[in-house]
């Protein structure tokens, strides 16, 4: 691994998926739209599927993928991640397209925003299907062409909060966490087969994830700080460099976050106790967020209104 970190990201990028097919969710708007439009910057893959729910918008995506890569095929796949049991047959199409798929980046996703007992069972399970068991799906029914040319990649988009949850962030926090665990796993699994896992956890990112996110019932809730994140091709750029040198985990997160992540392990009261104070500020702020005329904002998912 040293020795790809110690070229460019640009040179490994290109070095890497020169040869593959690359299937990106989530690629309509925000760090998927990134994804797939730094990835055409720098090199010509053998192949693109780009997939979201609103087909328009990855068309416009495509145009302009298109225009740093006038030759390459793009197969514009639309599908919606809530919609699990349709997702291994969508496996299939995106396979047929090019007789593979070499590279699954799982960055289509949901966030949430809203207190636990403001917050549906339905909605936590809305979240967790869309943000946890989509990836594992549309994985898993890759998995068996991988396992049989013995090489393949997933590439699972997660969070920092995968780590330790934020106060209102519950269903959020926990579809991460899952993430985490699975690929964690599944890396092990799959450690003499040809296939890599690789894990991204960025802070926030420049995007509207924040603003699109899921409501609770309690109606407004602090919109976080996406504001004061990251440009969406900053992180492309490094996960497209974390994959090209098969890094397991990619931590791209401000340096509290980071701190927090390394509190959770070694002194996990303070981390509480920083995570309480911070649930009472934002609980203040709240009430004068409330509007009764936004209960349960429309769900909106990543790729749909940027990411």
């Amino acid at each position: 691994m040293g020795g790809c970190w110690s070229r460019k990201p640009t040179k490994a990028i290109h070095d890497y998926f020169e040869d593959k097919v690359v299937w990106i969710t989530g690629a309509s708007g925000g760090l998927g739209e990134a994804l797939s439009v730094e990835l055409c910057r720098i090199v010509r893959p053998k192949g693109l599927v780009i997939s979201a729910r609103r087909k328009e918008e990855l068309e416009r995506v495509r145009k302009r993928c298109l225009e740093l890569q006038p030759d390459l095929k793009i197969v514009v796949l639309p599908l919606d991640l809530a919609k699990l049991d349709t997702l291994p047959e969508k496996a299939k199409e995106a396979i047929s397209a090019f007789g593979e798929i070499g590279v699954l980046v799982n960055n289509g996703g949901v966030g949430f925003r809203g207190i636990a007992c403001e917050t549906s069972l339905e909605q936590d399970m809305e979240v967790m299907n869309i943000d946890y068991f989509s990836g594992v799906s549309l994985t898993k029914a890759l998995l068996p062409s991988w396992l049989t040319a013995q090489c393949g990649h997933v590439v699972q988009i997660s969070s920092v909060q995968a780590f330790f949850g934020l106060p209102g962030r519950t269903a959020y926090a926990a579809a991460k966490h899952a993430a985490v665990g699975f690929y964690d796993s599944l890396r092990a699994e799959l450690a003499d087969t040809g296939i890599s896992v690789t894990v991204i956890c960025p802070g926030y990112i420049k995007t509207g994830h924040s603003t699109n996110a899921v409501r609770g019932s309690g109606g407004g809730y602090p919109e976080g700080h996406t504001s004061k994140g990251v440009p969406a091709e900053q992180i492309a750029i490094e996960t497209l460099a974390a994959a090209a040198c098969k890094q397991p985990e990619l931590v791209s997160a401000a340096f509290d976050a980071r701190a927090g992540r390394v509190l959770r392990s070694l002194c996990p009261p303070l981390l509480f106790s920083i995570m309480q104070k911070r649930a009472r500020k934002e609980l203040k702020e709240r009430e004068g967020l409330v509007d009764t005329k936004e209960q349960q904002k429309p769900l909106l998912r990543k790729g749909d209104k940027d990411a």
